[in-house]
């Protein structure tokens, strides 16, 4: 297979050494293994009509939103710190027609594909027996001093709880994008997923389940939909594109592209638990960027994927 990294990193390799290290069943996805589907409505604001023709973004649109535990393991623990999950599928009939995919980290604890996978094997090595964390400690050191980039990312993580509810968690979709509008012109954004309840840590877990977090947001849906606005953060000349570890300063403007209404557990999880949530599943009226980890993940998604269906049949 020809690399597609500049290590010469194949999307077959990365899913091999992810698997080594996160041990997930074959039918799983290889992170977020654990997660459920819901039934979701979109409502666009109307701030973004001039700046993109993408549909989904100026009419109201049928959604299925996935929350996530973003272990590789089924049975992780929602009461420690760890990555969480959401990604959205807008819907046009049954069919997707765009993605996002964000999690509680504020930007990619790498500039490129290599760094992340050794950060997945480093990090899985801290929860094992004492040698195997030493050992995952000097490689957190080492892998550090090469890609500082990392730093800031992971310390503002570990000094944060665990979350208090899938439906409190603020999550960020990592890439640049560009919306395009109808004479061409590119608007580069970030977005991010802003619960409208407000954001909540988790202060203690006396009583909960490890697996609390799909519960506790069901029986907030038993009173009505939890809402979340999904909010473009406009980016302006000189604003990194391509390095997703570097957050864009935060005066950058800020509008809703609208709001998000879910109102429900799914009724088929089996079909949306095969699908893929890829951030690159993009409609007209939205561009991808320069970033190389953008590129990345759906090369690695599609191996993912052939592997955990060829399982289930």
């Amino acid at each position: 297979m020809t690399p597609t990294t500049e290590d010469a990193l194949t999307a077959t390799a990365a899913v091999d050494r992810i698997e080594a290290a996160v041990h997930p069943r074959p039918q799983d996805r290889r992170l977020h293994a654990r997660g459920e589907a819901y039934d979701a409505v979109f409502t666009p604001s109307g701030v973004l009509s001039d700046l993109t023709t993408a549909r989904h973004l100026r009419e109201q649109t049928a959604a299925v939103v996935r929350f996530s535990n973003g272990s590789g393991n089924q049975n992780a623990d929602d009461r420690v710190r760890g990555i969480r999950g959401m990604a959205v599928k807008f819907l046009d009939g049954q069919t997707g027609v765009a993605d996002l995919v964000a999690a509680n980290f504020r930007v990619f604890p790498s500039r490129n594909p290599e760094g992340f996978v050794e950060l997945v094997e480093i990090i899985s090595g801290l929860d094992g027996p004492p040698a195997a964390k030493a050992r995952s400690a000097a490689g957190l050191a080492a892998l550090l001093r090469r890609h500082p980039e990392s730093r800031g990312p992971l310390l503002d993580f570990v000094r944060r709880q665990p979350p208090a509810s899938f439906a409190r968690c603020r999550y960020d979709g990592l890439h640049a994008f560009h919306l395009v509008d109808a004479d061409g012109r590119r608007t580069p954004f970030r977005y991010r997923l802003l619960p409208v309840l407000g954001e909540l840590d988790l202060d203690r877990a006396t009583g909960l389940d490890r697996r609390f977090l799909s519960g506790e947001l069901q029986e907030l849906l038993a009173a009505g939909p939890v809402e979340f606005t999904i909010a473009f953060q406009l980016g302006e000349p000189g604003d990194p594109t391509d390095d997703p570890s570097k957050a864009w300063p935060e005066q950058r403007r800020l509008v809703s592209a609208g709001t998000l209404a879910i109102t429900g557990l799914a009724a088929d999880q089996q079909h949306w638990e095969r699908q893929v949530f890829d951030p690159t599943r993009l409609p007209e009226g939205v561009e991808q960027s320069d970033d190389a980890v953008l590129a990345f993940r759906p090369q690695a998604y599609g191996v993912s994927a052939e592997r955990r269906l060829s399982a289930r049949t």
